[in-house]
């Protein structure tokens, strides 16, 4: 995998979620706010090799996790790791089903990202439920109806956005370098 591509696609993912997001932020609807990376998570996922896809999305966590405005504590402190499990859960569910998906489509693209979201909000939860346990630590607080139809709604729209990301995704595969199978058997989909 080229790594000069893949910096410049976490530049520009991390500016668009840290920055640019806000731009397409539905207010009217409880403030609901597409993201860049989980698209980039899944777009690696579907064609890195295995190895590859893993530690580049536990990179990316970890870089999600520092970037302004998430995983921020008390203090100015960051908690690294929600954000970096959720990815790694992620490419690894994307890891078992990547063989037998259509890869070279737009709208799976689209359905993992928003799946995505899922995941990583599950992942986040339990982190935080798991942390909010421990004495020294506050209790977790939120959740709720509310909560849940503001991550339904971002899953939607991340999707909505991962169109026309995929779309660039797909057509500069090419410059991605990504292994390609080999073999009689070998498929790209």
């Amino acid at each position: 995998m080229n790594g000069i591509v893949l910096v410049v696609a976490t530049i520009l993912a991390l500016a668009f979620d840290s920055s640019f997001a806000g731009i397409f932020t539905l207010r009217s609807t409880g403030s609901i706010t597409p993201q860049a990376v989980p698209c980039l998570v899944v777009c690696i996922a579907l064609f890195a090799p295995e190895t590859t896809a893993l530690i580049v999305a536990l990179a990316l966590g970890i870089l999600v996790d520092l970037s302004p405005g998430h995983g921020q504590l008390g203090g100015g402190a960051h908690l690294i790791g929600p954000h970096a499990l959720g990815f790694v859960v992620t490419t690894l569910l994307i890891l078992k089903v990547r063989n037998i998906v259509f890869r070279r489509r737009i709208l799976t693209i689209a359905f993992f990202t928003s799946g995505a979201v899922f995941v990583i909000a599950a992942v986040q939860a339990f982190v935080l439920i798991t942390r909010g346990f421990m004495p020294w630590n506050p209790a977790a607080l939120g959740g709720g109806l509310g909560e849940f139809a503001k991550l339904f709604g971002t899953a939607i729209y991340t999707g909505l956005l991962a169109v026309p990301l995929g779309w660039c995704f797909l057509s500069t595969i090419g410059i991605w370098k990504f292994h390609s199978p080999t073999g009689r058997r070998a498929t790209w989909r």
